[in-house]
């Protein structure tokens, strides 16, 4: 638990990293799902390379913090890393409708995973302290996630069928 001033100066620059590494991986996400069908299959592999560096990093800073939900923050990250894995033979076979199906999932997960590392840093390093912007940061980070209903399909035609 930290209290004094540095500590809470601490927990500003880890947040602050980690708010700007996510930023910058949704942009790039958000440039790859309107790149065209040839460039999108080739640039995959390299974002999930971005994607696992950017959980190790911000993994790394969030055990710095001693962040108690660094557990069901790992899980996240791997349920998150795992998907990817899971589509990336599709899309390098060429279906980027797929791919571009997981960009936005993850978007809105990187999106909500802002949101929760700006609660966890503010009850790790500020504990006891009012933090005038965290509410503000929830509501921009809740309106950042956008859930799209996926293609309408007709019973018996779901994947696996």
């Amino acid at each position: 638990m930290m209290r004094s001033g540095a500590g809470h100066g601490r927990m500003q620059v880890i947040g602050s990293a980690m708010r700007h590494a996510r930023k910058s991986l949704c942009s790039r996400i958000e440039q790859l799902a309107t790149a065209p069908h040839d460039a999108f299959v080739v640039a995959w592999p390299t974002l999930v390379a971005e994607v696992e560096a950017l959980f190790r990093h911000e993994e790394a800073l969030m055990e710095a913090a001693g962040y108690g939900g660094l557990q069901a923050h790992l899980a996240d990250n791997a349920l998150a890393l795992c998907a990817l894995h899971r589509v990336t033979p599709q899309v390098e076979a060429g279906d980027t409708a797929l791919g571009r199906e997981a960009l936005g999932a993850l978007a809105a997960i990187l999106s909500l995973h802002r949101f929760t590392a700006d609660l966890a840093l503010v009850g790790s390093g500020a504990r006891g302290r009012k933090t005038a912007s965290a509410p503000a940061r929830f509501t921009r980070h809740v309106q950042q996630i956008t859930v799209r209903p996926g293609p309408r399909r007709a019973p018996g035609n779901g994947p696996g069928r």
